[in-house]
């Protein structure tokens, strides 16, 4: 958890029971909370779903940059003298 205060909610939760044991055997071996295991395990799902977001974004911006690129390039025949 970070060094700044943070507000909290209760959240109940069911977890499969392999979930549970891993929760439980990740707080003993680190030290931390049950609710921190929790909490890291989010983060690292929300931060693999931005990574998702960003591999798209840049593989969309990847498609029309080139589309520019080629456009750009055919205007500029049609429009630049001979050297």
């Amino acid at each position: 958890m970070t060094a700044r205060a943070e507000t909290t909610r209760p959240f109940n939760v069911r977890l499969p029971v392999w979930a549970g044991d891993f929760v439980d055997r990740r707080s003993n071996e680190t030290g931390a909370t049950k609710t921190q295991v929790i909490v890291e395990a989010i983060s690292c799902l929300r931060a693999q779903e931005v990574q998702a977001l960003m591999r798209e974004g840049y593989e969309e911006m990847r498609r029309v940059d080139r589309r520019m690129a080629e456009e750009d390039m055919a205007a500029g025949n049609e429009s630049l003298p001979e050297w």
